[in-house]
């Protein structure tokens, strides 16, 4: 049974009342970005999956995939340019990592395969944004297939908010955790 005052209310104060309700719901989370609730799906338009690279580094090797230090990430080689990551980290690299955001313990390059979650320095977040933007626009104009990393509205968001009103200007500052990336190539369309 609803209670004495919805069941008063006309159904376009009723409609009205739900529409704000959802926009408080909506601008509560953007307010609050490290809640769980997700404001874009993981996949926009009708991108779909055409390959992936599994859960794991042994699976992803399994797949066929290949290691890319400026996605952090196991890539297939479907949507891999490695030619272009390697001229974005011999132009900006190289960056330190470390296993914890103190930056008290360095991983040697060897182990970040397999190093699940790392820490680094606010040039490596930057230099990062600006490589997969650079992927998409490639995509966009080629037709390509491209990392499911670049697909999602939130993750552009995220990169046009930290580059336009950085928090950190010190590119050496460590401040970015990075978790390993087992990329699904998706299309554009």
């Amino acid at each position: 049974m609803l209670p004495k005052f919805v069941s008063k209310m006309s159904s376009s104060s009723t409609s009205l009342a739900l529409g704000l309700l959802a926009l408080i719901l909506v601008l509560a989370q953007r307010r609050h970005p490290g809640s769980t609730v997700s404001l874009w799906p993981t996949y926009q338009g009708s991108s779909h999956v055409v390959e992936l690279c599994g859960n794991s580094p042994e699976e992803a090797q399994a797949l066929g995939c290949v290691w890319d230090l400026m996605s952090f990430g196991w890539i297939h080689p479907r949507c891999f340019k490695p030619d272009e990551s390697q001229m974005w980290l011999e132009k900006y690299g190289p960056w330190k990592w470390y296993y914890d955001l103190n930056a008290t313990a360095e991983i040697a390059p060897e182990d970040l395969t397999t190093t699940r979650r790392v820490y680094t320095e606010q040039g490596y977040h930057v230099v990062h944004c600006l490589y997969i933007f650079k992927l998409l626009h490639m995509a966009g104009m080629s037709g390509h297939i491209v990392t499911d990393e670049a697909i999602p509205l939130a993750h552009t968001q995220h990169c046009v908010d930290m580059i336009s009103a950085p928090k950190y200007t010190d590119f050496k500052h460590v401040n970015t955790r990075v978790d390993m990336l087992f990329a699904r190539c998706v299309t554009l369309n």
